[in-house]
C-alpha cells in the first residue's frame, strides 16, 4: 500500500483531530502506533484496500436492541444505525468536573455511503434500573446521594464506582464499557471503539491546521476563572484558534452584542459543534496537509486514549476510510430528540422514546 494508503491513513487521523468539548471526529493512533505511519511506503501505486476485520457490508436494514438491564426498558422511539454500521464513540472531557462534555457516535455506513454524527446532549436522562441503582448505593453512596449522577455525562463514573464489567467487557475499562453499553441498550447503537481526547489536544491540533474559519452566529462574551476559560469572539464569518474554537463549541451562556447576558440551549451548543466539525473537515482533510501527519500524530499520543491501537485493527479502519474517501461519503449531523425537564429541581433532557 503505497502514497494513497498513506493520505487515506492521514485523512482518518486527521478525522480523529476533530474536537474537544465539542468535537471530535476520530482517534486511531497513539504514541506506540508512530512507528505504523514510516512503515508505509511511498510511491504512485493504486490503492489496494483491505477489509480487514470488518468484511462485506451485510444487508441489514435494522436493528435489535440489546438488554444489559442497565435501564427500565429505556429505548429511543427509533433506530439511528443499521446493523452494518462501525460505530465509534468519541468523547471529550469536561476540564472542570470530569463529567464527559462532549458524546457524539461517529457512524460509517459503506452500504448508504455516509458518515454519521450522532451528538448526545449531555443532561440526558438515565432511568437506570433497580440493580443498577442498588449497586451504586452499596459501593458508592456519596455519588447515589449527588445531584445530577442520572445524566448521560456522568455515566462512566456511575460505571467505575460499581465496578462494571470489571477487566471483562469489550474494552476492559469499566468507565468506557458502561457507557458503550448504555448506548447500544437505549439507541441501539453497537459500539465498536472509542476516542477519549482531552482539551488541551483539541486546542494543540486546531492551531496545528492553522485554525478553522466558521460562522459564529452571536457574541459570545463570557469569563469562568474556576475553569479557566475566557471566551471573547464576535459575530460573524472568521478564522478561530485554538483558544477561540474551544470557547466556541463550549459556550451556551454569555453577554451579547448589548452587553445582555442571555442563556442559551444545550442544543445551541450542540449545533454550533456540529457546525464546527464540517467547517474542519472541509477545510483541513486534504492531502496538503499531508506534512502534519508527524506532528499530529505526537500530539494524539499526548492527549487521546483510544481502544484503536493495535496494527490490525488500524489496517481495518485505513480500509475504512478508504473507501469513504474513495466513494465521496457523505458527512452528515445529527441531534439526538429530547425535551427538557426539571426533576426535583434538576434539568435534564428526556429522549423521545418509543
Amino acid at each position: 500500500m503505497k502514497r494513497k494508503v498513506l493520505v487515506i491513513l492521514y485523512i482518518m487521523i486527521a478525522l480523529a483531530a476533530g474536537i474537544v468539548s465539542g468535537l471530535i471526529l476520530s482517534a486511531v493512533i497513539t504514541a506506540d502506533n508512530s512507528q505504523a505511519i514510516s512503515d508505509v511506503p511511498v510511491g504512485n501505486d493504486i490503492i489496494d484496500y483491505d477489509d480487514g476485520d470488518f468484511g462485506e457490508e451485510p444487508d441489514e436494514t435494522s436493528i435489535e436492541w440489546a438488554n444489559y438491564n442497565i435501564t427500565n426498558n429505556q429505548r429511543y422511539y427509533k433506530p439511528l444505525v443499521t446493523d452494518s454500521d462501525k460505530n465509534v464513540l468519541l468523547i471529550g472531557e469536561d476540564a472542570y468536573s470530569g463529567n464527559y462534555d462532549t458524546i457524539i457516535i461517529a457512524s460509517i455506513s459503506v452500504k448508504n455511503k455516509k458518515i454519521q454524527l450522532i451528538n448526545f446532549p449531555r443532561d440526558i436522562y438515565i432511568d437506570y434500573s433497580d440493580e443498577i441503582l442498588n449497586l451504586l448505593k452499596e459501593k458508592s453512596p456519596a455519588l447515589y446521594n449527588a445531584k445530577g449522577f442520572q445524566k448521560i455525562n456522568a455515566a462512566h463514573t456511575v460505571g467505575a464506582r460499581i465496578g462494571y464489567k470489571k477487566d471483562t467487557g469489550r474494552f476492559g475499562d469499566s468507565n468506557f464499557d458502561f457507557l458503550a453499553d448504555l448506548i447500544e441498550e437505549i439507541f441501539g447503537i453497537t459500539v465498536h471503539d472509542y476516542a477519549y481526547v482531552n482539551t488541551k489536544g483539541f486546542r494543540e491540533i486546531v492551531d496545528l491546521f492553522g485554525g478553522v474559519e466558521v460562522y459564529v452566529p452571536v457574541r459570545m462574551k463570557y469569563d469562568d476563572p474556576v475553569q479557566d476559560l475566557h471566551i471573547d469572539i464576535k459575530k460573524g464569518r472568521q478564522r478561530l484558534n485554538g483558544i477561540q474554537a474551544e470557547g466556541f463549541v463550549r459556550f451556551r451562556q454569555g453577554y451579547d452584542e448589548n452587553g445582555v447576558f442571555r442563556n442559551y440551549s444545550d442544543q445551541f451548543r450542540k449545533e454550533n459543534q456540529n457546525e464546527f466539525l464540517k467547517e474542519f473537515f472541509k477545510q483541513h482533510v486534504n492531502v496538503k496537509n499531508l506534512g502534519k501527519v508527524d506532528d499530529l500524530v505526537k500530539l494524539l499520543g499526548k492527549n487521546i486514549k483510544t481502544s484503536i491501537a493495535d496494527s490490525k485493527k488500524i489496517s481495518s479502519y485505513v480500509s475504512l476510510f478508504g473507501k469513504a474517501l474513495t466513494g465521496k461519503f457523505e458527512l452528515e449531523s445529527s441531534l439526538v430528540e429530547c425535551e427538557g425537564k426539571s426533576i426535583k429541581g434538576l434539568y435534564y433532557e428526556i429522549i423521545r422514546s418509543e
